[in-house]
């Protein structure tokens, strides 16, 4: 009898299912660290496929695939993750289903480090506690059906070995995936006098544990050798040696998917495919939801840019929107100010702080709060325009999340199409996602949220382009101020300045407390400095020209976050709503941006932000 979900109520009964993942954490210092210090001693040259940052990068991959688990296949009992010391943030290791293993668990002392993921899978079955039955998965493959044990375990009770439509043929492969799947496969062939000759599909596989044990027994020196290879090598016994040897011993079954034949059969009697795996790139994603396969890997590879992998979070967010019960529960706290300086449509909820800015200065009160309380320089607000808000969040707010944004410019969390309103609308808020859910969402996975970066096309650089604009004296001063204070920054400041032309405009963002803590105590020091020296001369410019503060601060939050992003720093950039109340102004800013669609899409214009979701 089926349940709700389409699964087998009595399959569940009979035995447990385990799941296995390995994950590392490639931004942790001291994980870079050993593995710098292990490549110096190898003293050979290694394949870039073994020590590449597709091998390691971290993406938050494997949250969405708990996630897909609880949704689609619940029945798994016990979830081991195969680390370095590490624990990933936002996992719950109080839930009683996560077991952490750290690789000393499963490896020997003269194996450590090791930064070699074949070595690890050829490994699993030492694992403390592990059942008989059991799924391994990287962090990378995600259920994408529901799935009950007889799509693993055959009636037989034996695992179910799938396959690609790819066939092993006799050659000498040059690729080192390649190579070690034929290795595999051959190692089996001579020893039984068959296997399988296709190559596995690369995504979750079922195992028994005493089958392994058996295979383990067979190619004893293969695995020793394997697990001292601290990164992949071309004698490395590949796991997939599993299912060959479990097919040639009559106790696997083996199934090829993904050829033509099963897609034919699939597409007549409307059934999804068992298994795909796709190269992660962007404009590959959609594959996943044509066909709504029931195991999907996105296989992050030397290909990869870093513009895919933001694409693919943002994929798996909206395939995976709910938090798994393998996630922290805790939400932090958010406060985000919005900065006002004349009468609008206030916008405001639980995250939304309405601030009146340069109030010291006004005797109009927009009934909100105003910069002008606690600790503040509400006063400087001509010059500093709305780093006074900055300034005031820095210093009187508490809470986790910070972040500042205007009345007429709002970032769109949800990533939507519109970027242009004559009037927002009172649930404004609510299309955008400014919410503390979706905060905590996104930064549980991102250091910081910024509007897209605006390209200029004006000028060579943003250097010239300040030039053109503005008094270059001041940017010059503000680069020697850099380099005497924070030396480690210049280098960076020069190149973001003089040798690039995208820019994060308009001073917002939200990010942790703790950074914009430290954000705040560079740019003031530096602004602070900057104005003792030339606030004089500043007062005899004209209004427009006063505002000096804050349009060098649209460029030092460019170079900080750049500098940021050398150490590690995780950015997600969302796009920007404006509100143009002028209603002719309006019309001609939609105009030209339905234009500039269009004629960017033929290639006649460059995107001016980069972003798809218009110009």
């Amino acid at each position: 009898m089926a349940d709700k979900f389409g699964i087998n109520e009595n399959s569940c009964k009979d035995y447990s299912v385990d799941i296995v993942y390995l994950w590392c954490d490639s931004s942790d210092k001291i994980w870079q660290e050993k593995k710098n210090s292990e490549l110096k001693k190898y003293g050979k040259a290694l394949d870039s496929d073994s020590t590449s940052e597709c091998r390691f990068v971290e993406n938050d991959e494997l949250k969405y695939s708990l996630r897909s688990l609880e949704k689609y296949a619940p029945w798994i009992n016990n979830i081991f993750i195969v680390t370095d010391n590490q624990i990933p943030k936002w996992l719950d290791i109080s839930n009683s289903k996560i077991h952490i293993i750290n690789h000393s668990e499963i490896l020997s002392d003269d194996c450590l480090p090791s930064f070699n993921s074949v070595a690890l899978e050829t490994a699993l079955q030492k694992i403390p506690g592990l059942s008989e039955y059991f799924l391994f998965a990287n962090d990378d493959m995600f259920f994408g059906n529901y799935v009950d044990k007889s799509f693993f375990f055959n009636e037989s009770g034996q695992p179910v070995f799938r396959f690609s439509k790819r066939r092993i043929i006799n050659k000498k492969y040059k690729h080192l995936y390649g190579y070690s799947i034929s290795q595999a496969y051959n190692m089996v062939k001579d020893k039984f006098g068959k296997s399988f000759p296709y190559f596995p599909h690369h995504n979750i596989d079922a195992y028994k544990k005493s089958d392994i044990e058996k295979c383990y027994e067979e190619f004893q020196q293969g695995f020793e050798v394997t697990a001292r290879q601290k990164f992949r090598e071309a004698d490395c016994v590949q796991r997939s040696i599993f299912g060959y040897y479990s097919i040639a011993n009559h106790c696997g079954e083996a199934k090829i998917v993904n050829n033509l034949h099963s897609f034919i059969k699939n597409f007549f009697i409307k059934k999804a495919p068992d298994s795909i795996m796709i190269e992660l790139k962007k404009e590959k994603l959609a594959l996943i939801e044509k066909y709504k396969p029931y195991l999907f890997c996105l296989n992050d590879s030397l290909n990869t840019k870093d513009e895919d992998r933001l694409k693919m979070k943002e994929f798996l967010e909206n395939k995976f929107p709910e938090k798994s019960s393998f996630e922290k529960k805790e939400e932090k706290s958010a406060e985000i100010c919005v900065c006002y300086h004349k009468e609008f449509d206030i916008i405001k909820n639980e995250v939304l702080k309405p601030v009146q800015v340069g109030a010291a200065l006004s005797d109009v009160d927009l009934g909100i709060s105003k910069d002008n309380t606690g600790d503040n320089i509400s006063d400087k607000n001509p010059y500093y325009c709305e780093l006074t808000a900055l300034y005031w969040l820095w210093k009187n707010s508490d809470a986790d999340y910070k972040g500042l944004m205007h009345y007429r410019r709002l970032l769109d969390l949800s990533c939507g199409n519109v970027r242009w309103y004559n009037k927002f609308p009172d649930n404004i808020a609510d299309i955008l996602s400014l919410n503390k859910a979706k905060i905590n969402s996104i930064l549980s996975g991102y250091d910081i949220i910024l509007p897209m970066k605006r390209i200029i096309p004006q000028s060579s650089s943003i250097y010239n382009y300040y030039k053109k604009r503005h008094y270059i004296s001041d940017l010059d001063r503000v680069l020697e101020i850099i380099k005497e204070k924070t030396p480690q920054i210049y280098d960076t400041a020069v190149h973001v300045l003089k040798e690039t032309k995208d820019i994060y405009l308009y001073n917002i963002f939200i990010s942790s407390k703790e950074f914009l803590d430290e954000y705040a105590s560079w740019l003031f020091d530096i602004l602070g400095t900057l104005e003792a020296e030339i606030q004089p001369e500043v007062e005899k410019r004209d209004v427009f020209q006063q505002r000096v503060y804050g349009f060098l601060a649209e460029r030092l939050l460019t170079v900080y976050i750049e500098y940021k992003k050398t150490l590690g720093f995780k950015v997600k950039e969302v796009p920007t709503v404006y509100c143009e109340t002028n209603k002719k102004r309006y019309d001609v800013f939609q105009f030209r941006t339905k234009l500039y669609k269009i004629i960017t899409k033929f290639g006649i214009r460059k995107k001016h932000w980069r972003e798809q979701y218009g110009v």
